[in-house]
């Protein structure tokens, strides 16, 4: 296990990172007036967005390096008595790591940058499906940090593949407190 992963364990056995297990915006918007199908939470952590959808009806393959992290997921899951959640821990920036072609309805990426993944992501997601997230964008000239996304460059991404954005919004972090640098929000739906 390297230290990132190490770090983030530390963070969950404490109790921090659990956002009172509510759901990042936009994900609610993502999912309303949707069915119910297979979603994809990446770098799931203690698994709010995954105990989200499950409550709501969809299988979710939720997916973190941190078993503490997945530990604070199962607990909660038993608490509420969801099902539905298959959790697996993973390294998601390892050399090698993959996701199925065209196999999910909607795949969530909520505060987790590696930008290897946006490839995978762009062939995970099936037709007539949907890619939601919510990741730290730097917003001062001089930010410095890997895990920051350039102003536009999800928005631009996301065009770059001919897909319809439902919602988009950047700037101030909609989580106010919970973060300190700035957000880009995005919903975006596959083309059938």
């Amino acid at each position: 296990m390297d230290d990132r992963i190490r770090r983030w364990d530390e963070r969950y056995a404490r109790g921090e990172e659990l956002h009172a297990f509510a759901p990042s915006p936009p994900l609610a918007e993502a999912v309303e007036g949707v069915a119910p199908g297979l979603a994809l939470d990446l770098a799931c952590g203690a698994g709010r967005h995954a105990l989200f959808l499950a409550g709501r009806g969809w299988k979710v393959q939720a997916l973190d390096g941190s078993r503490a992290g997945l530990d604070r997921l199962a607990e909660e899951a038993l608490r509420r008595g969801t099902a539905g959640i298959e959790a697996r821990a993973v390294d998601l920036e390892a050399d090698g790591f993959t996701l199925p072609l065209a196999a999910f309805d909607l795949v969530c990426d909520f505060y987790f940058l590696h930008r290897p993944l946006f490839a995978q992501i762009h062939r995970a997601v099936k037709p007539g499906g949907r890619f939601a997230a919510a990741i730290h964008v730097r917003t001062q000239p001089d930010e410095k940090n890997r895990f920051l996304l350039e102003p536009g460059e999800l928005r631009n991404l996301v065009l770059s593949w001919d897909w319809k954005i439902l919602h988009y919004r950047e700037g101030v972090g909609s989580e106010t407190g919970h973060h300190h640098h700035g957000t880009a929000e995005l919903i975006a739906l596959r083309p059938l």
